[in-house]
């Protein structure tokens, strides 16, 4: 009877453990990744009777069984469903992870080692990928210099180790598009324009710029040149003049005022003859031929006098300094003697350029009687101009002059170059001042002349210039080693491309880093271009294939294998370091410790870390999270099962009670 009331107990003690884990099981039902615990029971040990006895043949009597009195119930095991997966949760962020497979996350609070099917992580202020909840620093394998993982012990994991990805120069470029031979912009002086954006080892961009020309097929032939050959004898002197249109002002209660000619005609023709008086008597400060205002003029009653002017009309104007302003303007006059201010009209004064002057004459540099003087040089006695009309390459009509001293030379620039430009109109001035001689001759002569037509299919490719935002690039390192030309042949029957630089090849070489070694060469690629039609437009265009500016970390992604990635704002992708996962023999071995982590034991084996898509255990999902694996359901069925279970050992000690009760009652 005793026994009784102890087995009732010891169901009641199992039935209450048993109620503990179910409880703590629904407790947990929206934790991340838990695990529900399932209890079992069994019989405790057994109090034997009678011990069992064999068959007696010899006696006739069969075989007794053991009696054998129950002692109660235990809790045989409480096992953790690991197999069992939890529902996904899905949450978005990129550091959210659910594991497929039995195997779990790895993660250290810097002296233990844990385990944890809670993959809610995020990355704290140093860059390590941790738990949110704990912090502890998820483990995994880093990467070598070449950024390859090395498997091998594990390590926390750094997510931000590499914020920025270095920048790259330009290595190869591809051109594409059409050459059309009636483009054109390829009978320009470039050809037609190519640009290509290269980047050196620190990202700076430089463009490259290349003109495409055709090749030509020269052949010899000759001009008609007609030659009008003149002789002139030039004067001895030239006097270069001052020709200036005078300006007066003057200051009335502090306000300039310009005395107008249509006012006051008389005054102001007074006025010049003085001022071209001092002029001519060196009295001013005046440089004839320059704009100045250092000549001044008051007028008083002598001056009016002097000049039969009104005194009474122009009254307001006695005691006025009046500043005067010259124009500036020269011009040149065949004479004799140094004219004298104001010029005379018979004079006949040209406008000519003092580099054409100069020319024939030594020009004084100082002012007599308000005038330079020009002396004719000794070898320009007499000069021979020679007029030459002929047709150019193009059709159109030319005219050239040529010049020679008395000695036959050719007259040129004082540097030693060609005459050219303006000078031409303002030489034959200069010859007109002298005397012309009869026309000597009138001939015509041959010139050398090459003739061309373009090459088919055939076309030069130059580099012409390099630049930055800085400015231009000095390529004569490139020049120097003549690589800035290359032959670029097409199949004049088909228009497909044949070669550049030299047959067989598709690409040509731009040894940059001969510049300097923060460049990189470039071989250029124009196998994908055509020489066809394309309604007089050439299409042509550079594209550089590789070279990169520095980039800026632009995010983070974790793949299904665990593999950690940074993306750039330069487009590069780099690998940061792998996230590991730990399997054991016996994961339901494994020691809860809260926080959802999970801790070696005798029994669970040692953890392997392993690679989770190579082993074979399964694989990562990003943005969610494994849901608690408890299933309501089961567990109220078990609570009912159990609340039942407890009801019915109670009864047992209930009744061994009222049994105890009785037999204390036979005393009476």
């Amino acid at each position: 009877m005793m026994r009784s009331l102890f087995s009732g107990v010891s169901g009641l003690k199992a039935h209450q453990t048993r109620m503990d884990v179910i409880g703590n099981n629904i407790a947990n039902v929206n934790t991340t990744g838990y695990k529900s615990k399932i209890m079992n029971f069994s019989d405790m040990l057994y109090q034997t009777t009678q011990a069992a006895s064999g068959p007696n043949e010899m006696a006739g009597t069969g075989g007794i069984n053991p009696r054998q009195i129950g002692l109660g119930v235990k809790t045989a095991a409480i096992n953790t469903t690991i197999t069992q997966p939890g529902a996904t949760q899905s949450t978005g962020n990129p550091f959210d992870l659910k594991l497929t497979g039995e195997a779990f996350f790895v993660v250290s609070d810097g002296t233990n080692t844990y385990y944890t099917r809670d993959g809610s992580f995020n990355v704290d202020e140093a860059g390590n990928l941790c738990m949110a909840s704990t912090g502890y620093i998820v483990q995994g394998w880093g990467v070598d210099d070449n950024g390859d993982i090395v498997q091998g012990s594990v390590s926390n994991l750094n997510v931000m180790s590499k914020s920025t990805y270095t920048a790259a120069a330009t290595t190869s470029a591809t051109v594409s598009g059409i050459v059309d031979a009636e483009d054109t912009n390829l009978e320009t002086k470039n050809g037609k324009i190519m640009n290509l954006q290269v980047l050196d080892n620190m990202g700076y961009e430089y463009n490259l710029q290349f003109g495409i020309l055709p090749q030509k097929i020269v052949s010899s032939g000759t001009r008609d040149i007609l030659n009008t050959e003149n002789e002139y004898a030039l004067s001895e002197k030239l006097y270069k003049v001052d020709i200036s249109k005078l300006e007066y002002s003057y200051d009335v209660n502090g306000e300039t005022r310009i005395l107008s000619s249509a006012d006051s005609p008389d005054l102001l023709t007074a006025l010049d003859k003085a001022v071209w008086a001092d002029v001519s008597a060196g009295k001013s400060a005046h440089v004839p031929g320059t704009k100045d205002s250092v000549v001044k003029i008051t007028i008083d009653d002598a001056f009016l006098t002097n000049n039969n002017l009104d005194l009474l009309k122009y009254s307001a104007l006695k005691g006025k300094e009046l500043t005067v302003t010259f124009s500036g303007e020269s011009g040149y006059v065949k004479a004799t003697a140094a004219p004298t201010y104001p010029l005379g009209t018979d004079l006949e004064i040209s406008k000519i350029s003092d580099d054409a002057v100069a020319l024939f004459y030594d020009i004084s540099t100082t002012a007599a009687n308000g005038s330079f003087e020009c002396t004719r040089k000794g070898t320009m006695t007499d000069v021979t101009s020679i007029k030459q009309n002929y047709n150019d390459d193009a059709g159109n009509a030319i005219t050239d002059y040529i010049f020679r001293d008395n000695a036959g030379t050719e007259i040129k620039m004082p540097d030693g170059s060609e005459i050219s430009g303006d000078l031409y109109s303002d030489i034959m001035k200069v010859l007109g001042l002298g005397t012309p001689n009869k026309i000597q001759d009138v001939y015509v002569t041959k010139e050398a002349k090459d003739t061309s037509s373009i090459d088919p299919g055939k076309y030069t490719v130059t580099l012409l210039g390099m630049s930055s935002d800085s400015g231009p690039v000095n390529i004569d390192a490139l020049l120097n080693n003549g690589t800035t030309s290359w032959d670029l042949v097409y199949n004049p029957t088909s228009g497909q491309f044949d070669y550049v630089g030299e047959a067989g090849s598709e690409t040509f070489n731009l040894a940059l880093s001969s510049i300097d070694a923060k460049f990189s060469n470039v071989s250029v690629n124009m196998s994908d271009t055509t020489n066809s039609s394309n309604e007089g437009k050439s299409t042509v265009a550079a594209k550089a294939d590789d070279g990169r500016k520095v980039g800026k970390m632009t995010g983070v992604s974790i793949a299904n294998d665990g593999m950690i990635t940074a993306n750039y704002s330069n487009g590069m992708t780099a690998t940061l370091g792998q996230i590991c996962v730990g399997t054991f023999s016996n994961a339901m071995g494994l020691q809860n410790e809260g926080d959802n982590l999970y801790s070696e034991t005798a029994n669970s084996g040692q953890c392997s870390t392993v690679d989770i898509k190579a082993s074979g255990t399964g694989y990562m999902t990003t943005g969610v999270l494994e849901m608690s694996n408890v299933d309501l359901s089961q567990e109220f069925t078990n609570m009912i099962t159990t609340q039942r279970g407890f009801q019915a050992n109670s009864r047992i000690i209930s009744t061994s009670d009222t049994l105890l009760e009785e037999l204390v009652n036979l005393k009476r």
